[in-house]
């Protein structure tokens, strides 16, 4: 079955990632001609600054900061859209009632989950910069800190994030939080149709990166780029479950990721509460 044909707000939907990476680029250029190291209040260089840490930035820094963020943001919506056509992976049959037409409310929540994320991200820096056990060297890289340890982020993550989705799906709660991003049954629309949540439940899933960082840095060291790829194949990977391609990663026969079972909770909500991986699904017996 084919999804019914876009409407005016979707093709809106569409044109905004484009605008924001003109409007950014513009920004960028104007940012390293004319003010890069002009009107900071030491006359030092970014670079110089973002050596010497979050403190030594200037409020012209974190706009740029943001820039950035809005850009790898859009970057892995693109992503996440066209990923599936290059891979030639099949579609899902759409069974459930797909959301043709994004509200006001949609729109809003929408454009605050995209704002939250370059705070978030910030914090999420900020909280690695200073905790000793994240390792910023480039010479100390290692498979062992890089690599290794995105398993247990990932399932780390999803243990807290698998609670925290079926709480939200408790009666007295669902209502007021979780049931806004019910109305899409058949997601369609990547990234957009994914942070299409409750400003509430953006809040809690997004920090909840942070607090496993936190967790998995009071047993182990990690280097920086672990830490960064833990959000970028989070976010991709989150794009991946809110469209209609069928993509399975599995190792040694073991399905790792499918994203066929968000789709499977969009059309049964009680049942797939996992974000990135149905270990714990499994584990608590949720899965379907």
């Amino acid at each position: 079955m084919a999804l019914p044909r876009r409407r005016i707000s979707d093709r809106v939907v569409r044109v905004v990632p484009y605008l924001n990476f003109a409007l950014s680029a513009i920004f960028l250029l104007s940012f390293h001609v004319y003010a890069a190291d002009t009107l900071t209040s030491d006359n030092a260089t970014l670079w110089e600054r973002l050596t010497k840490g979050p403190e030594a930035l200037e409020p012209l820094d974190k706009v740029l900061f943001a820039v950035l963020i809005l850009l790898s943001f859009e970057l892995l919506d693109f992503f996440s859209k066209h990923s599936g056509s290059w891979f030639r992976s099949k579609l899902i049959p759409v069974r459930g009632k797909h959301l043709d037409e994004l509200t006001v409310k949609d729109q809003l929540f929408i454009g605050i989950s995209k704002a939250a994320t370059a705070p978030f991200v910030y914090f999420y820096l900020r909280f690695a910069y200073f905790e000793p056990n994240v390792v910023w060297d480039l010479a100390n890289l290692r498979f062992a800190n890089t690599v290794a340890p995105l398993l247990a982020l990932f399932i780390v993550y999803d243990f807290f994030y698998t609670i925290l989705h079926w709480a939200l799906h408790i009666k007295a709660i669902y209502g007021y939080i979780h049931k806004h991003h019910h109305h899409q049954k058949a997601p369609s629309r990547a990234n957009v149709d994914a942070v299409n949540v409750h400003p509430v439940e953006f809040f809690l899933g997004e920090y909840n990166h942070l607090w496993t960082l936190f967790l998995c840095t009071r047993v182990a060291q990690i280097h920086i780029l672990g830490s960064l790829l833990f959000l970028a194949i989070g976010g991709f990977l989150a794009g991946i479950n809110h469209t209609r391609y069928d993509m399975v990663v599995s190792f040694w026969g073991v399905r790792i990721f499918d994203s066929k079972a968000h789709d499977v909770h969009h059309r049964i909500p009680q049942s797939n509460y996992g974000q990135y991986t149905m270990f714990w699904d499994w584990v608590f017996q949720s899965y379907r």
